[in-house]
Order: structure tokens, then sequence, then C-alpha cells
């Protein structure tokens, strides 16, 4: 359900910024966001608490990316928490966020705004992609998987998030869109295991 919510309304913030010719914009302001939202989670919950009105949130979500607020209270209060964040330049974003927590949303947002920058860059045909290694791969090593992803995908440019993780014991795990290579060890010898399991001795 989270997942169809997200595809729903990232869609529709995608057409409306292409269509107000907004796409460059809006992607740099949801990317702040994002960043904000994940790096803060007293934002997301105070966002998802049943206690406070959607004015309040909605109100918040304004003074946060929007209004000149940083010389007042709410700066002590960003400050105590050790919270940083940056104005935003465009609030059209901010009135789709604030339909968003009017519809009992404000959960998704993060998945939201994360659907909208990847349909972005979809339209610059430039793909994204997850890739788990046994080790820290060096920068030659990361040039020459990009460009081989480049080169058996139809995408002119990646952006790669990387990620190390030693129970891999050795090979790569890549995800790109919702497709998963895995040609770790760890996965073969999982894959051995289940047919043994199913022989019949």
């Amino acid at each position: 359900m989270a997942r169809l919510v997200s595809k729903v309304y990232g869609e529709a913030l995608y057409e409306f910024a292409k269509e107000n010719d907004q796409l460059e914009k809006m992607y740099e302001e949801a990317l702040d966001i994002i960043d904000v939202f994940t790096d803060n989670a007293e934002i997301s919950d105070f966002l998802n608490s049943p206690n406070s009105s959607e004015e309040k949130k909605i109100a918040f979500l304004h003074s946060l990316f929007v209004d000149n607020l940083w010389s007042g209270p709410i700066a002590k209060v960003f400050k105590f928490f050790n919270i940083n964040v940056s104005k935003g330049q465009n609030p059209k974003i901010l009135d789709f966020l604030a339909i968003v927590i009017k519809k009992g949303r404000g959960k998704d947002i993060v998945p939201i705004l994360k659907h909208f920058t990847h349909l972005v860059l979809r339209d610059k045909n430039i793909g994204e992609a997850d890739v788990t290694s046994s080790f820290e791969l060096s920068n030659d090593q990361k040039l020459n998987l990009e460009k081989k992803l480049i080169d058996t995908t139809s995408y002119d440019h990646f952006i790669i998030n990387y990620k190390v993780d030693t129970n891999l014991i050795a090979g790569l795990k890549i995800k790109i869109d919702d497709k998963v290579f895995d040609t770790s060890y760890k996965t073969k010898i999982a894959d051995i295991s289940k047919n043994l399991r199913g022989l019949k001795l």
C-alpha cells in the first residue's frame, strides 16, 4: 500500500513539475527535503504525530523551508536539537506536501519524493543503482562498474550508491530499479544448500 501511495503521489508531482517547466527546480528541492527528513527523525515524528493538527504540521513545513524565521525561537529549537536545514526556494513543492499532509500521508513524504526524483532521473535517462560489495571498491573499480552498467543498459549515466557488507564473502549485489543481480558466493552457497536439502537419499 505504501508503495502504491508513493507511486501515485510521486507521479502526480512529476506531471505537475513537467507541465510547469519546474522539473529541475523541484528535483533539487526534493533532494533537500529528503536530506533534511532523513537526517532529522524529529521532523518525521512530528508530522506523523496524531496529537498535532494538519494546520500546525503545514505551518511547520513552511517555517522549515520557506519562512524567514532563522533568527527567531524556531532557530533556537533547531540548534538545541542539532538540526541543520536550508530554506527552500520553491514554495510550490511545499503546497504539494501540504496536500499530502491533509490526506493523512505525512509518513509517506520521503517515499513520495524519492519516487518523484526517480522519475526525473529516468526522464534524463539516468539510472540509479545500489551496489553492495564484500569490500570497499577502489575508484577504478567503481568507474569500470559504472561503464559496464552503462554498456549493458539503456541508461546514459548512473547514480550509484555503494555499500559494504562483509557477510557477502565475495562478489557483488547490484539493484537497478526493482531488479537485483547477485553474484556473491553467499548466494551461490545458499542456492547449493537449498538444492541439497531437496535431494532424497
